[in-house]
């Protein structure tokens, strides 16, 4: 594991180790001891090309705890805004003898291009790239999944929202299908409907109601605005929300002990409902706490390898 690029590379087993470091982290409220802290000596450099709190901010807490040092690089204000390439700024960041690079860009294919042209010593994570993949975030969805239910095959999961332009929702769907998932559906509009190819054994529900019966895990996507050309009138915020936003009553299909997950940032009244989002049933604020514990535990296993 030198590098993370997608979620579907890793096998169960390195998925299962990687949930169980994770874990002696948060039994220590992500405080390592002296002993985990290996990244001493080692700079780690956050290259996010495109806006992110949680995800930027998870990567530098756990990298600084581990003890290593962290420089945080932005489109703003680097060369980049003069036309250095990334991997231009990449191979200059290694000359000062950075080891790490966690990397959010826009661009499809992007990290593999950086793969095939750093050092041979260095390490590439990805942060979120275009709407294909975020595999950080699809660990700490299945952390959080893991600390609340007794295995994947036993348990169903619900993927509500813009399914079509979720980097989020891929990964998770390839970190469940490895994991091997009772049962995954996805309940989005047929505006968001996604190419199903890439939701192996997965069902498609355009109906909410419908979709979650019998759901132990329901997990809200932001609406991409952003990534989006045109919202058309039939799909306006309120129109969204009057159909497929999750408040209570709307999980009354849901098993009783139903977890609510969200990546953030979270649109309420668009996706979720103040109800929802607070609610009883929402892990939307461990989530954040799960993500720097599995950042951790990435790095300090990759650190180990090099080690060894």
């Amino acid at each position: 594991m030198k590098h993370l690029l997608y979620l579907k590379e890793l096998n169960q087993r390195t998925i299962s180790k990687l949930l169980a470091k994770a874990e002696t982290f948060l039994s220590s409220n992500n405080f390592p001891s002296p002993q985990d802290k290996n990244l001493q000596g080692i700079t780690l450099a956050n290259l996010f090309l495109e806006p992110s709190t949680r995800t930027r901010s998870s990567f530098q807490i756990a990298a600084k705890r581990l003890g290593a040092d962290v420089l945080n690089i932005d489109e703003q204000h680097s060369s980049r805004t003069k036309g250095e390439t990334i991997i231009d700024t990449i191979q200059t960041l290694e000359a000062m003898g950075v080891n790490y690079f966690v990397v959010r860009h826009k661009e499809r294919g992007i990290l593999s291009k950086i793969v095939a042209n750093v050092d041979s010593g260095s390490h590439v994570i990805n942060g979120g790239e275009s709407i294909d993949s975020h595999p950080t975030q699809g660990l700490l969805d299945l952390l959080t999944i893991k600390k609340h239910k007794k295995g994947f095959d036993q348990i169903k999961v619900a993927i509500v929202g813009d399914i079509k332009h979720s980097r989020v929702a891929r990964s998770l769907a390839e970190g469940l299908v490895t994991m091997a998932v009772k049962k995954l559906t996805l309940i989005t509009p047929e505006e968001f409907e996604p190419d199903m190819k890439f939701y192996p054994n997965a069902e498609y529900n355009k109906n909410l109601e419908q979709g979650l019966v019998n759901a132990d895990v329901v997990v809200a996507l932001r609406v991409q605005r952003e990534r989006i050309e045109r919202l058309t009138e039939t799909m306006s915020p309120d129109h969204y929300f009057e159909k497929y936003g999750l408040t209570t009553k709307r999980l009354e299909p849901c098993n009783d002990d139903v977890i609510v997950m969200h990546p953030g940032p979270v649109n309420r009244g668009v996706e979720i409902s103040d109800e929802v989002a607070d609610g009883a049933n929402s892990v939307i604020r461990e989530q954040i706490t799960n993500g720097i514990a599995i950042r951790m535990a990435l790095l300090s296993m990759m650190q180990a390898e090099v080690m060894k």
